[in-house]
């Protein structure tokens, strides 16, 4: 039997008040939009910029602690790497402690694109954050910090652990 609009609506409510589901939303939206218009503008989705941002803001940083930073796939971090090293955005060379690893530094060009981005990246926040007060985004900033550092002092694990009922 199909569902009706009305239990289909309550169902999708029981979820949607959890705030792991509200995030997801909120990301995808946002990452829908962003990598269009960063696609358009400068060339590389939010994944390669996030990258490309993290190698300026820590040159001659490994691939391991871009990983760690970052929060992207290993598989992924190697794919994206590649390709900024083609366009020319960045550049790798022998670690000078262990030459088995390689560190990772933004090249003129690169520093250049992640300014343009970075124009852009804040163009987009302010207006999606622009249905807030400036006291709302701060508030907002402050709480989602605290969950962040809470989440971070545990290893990434909530809190408390719940018994099943």
């Amino acid at each position: 039997m199909a569902e009706t609009t009305n239990e289909t609506q309550s169902r999708r409510s029981e979820y949607a008040n959890y705030l792991t589901f509200k995030l997801d939303l909120l990301k995808a939206e946002m990452l829908g939009d962003a990598n269009e218009l960063y696609r358009r503008e400068v060339g590389l989705d939010v994944r390669s910029l996030r990258l490309l941002r993290a190698i300026c803001d820590n040159p001659g940083v490994t691939a391991t602690g871009l990983r760690e930073m970052t929060l992207v796939e290993k598989t992924a971090i190697s794919k994206v790497l590649a390709e900024l090293l083609a366009l020319k955005l960045i550049r790798r060379s022998p670690h000078r402690s262990d030459a088995r690893l390689l560190q990772l530094w933004p090249t003129p060009r690169g520093k250049k694109l992640r300014a343009t981005s970075d124009v852009i990246g804040h163009a987009l926040e302010s207006s999606m954050l622009s249905v807030l007060t400036q006291a709302e985004q701060d508030h907002l900033n402050l709480l989602l910090d605290k969950l962040t550092d809470k989440l971070l002092a545990n290893g990434g694990k909530p809190a408390a652990r719940v018994k099943s009922p």
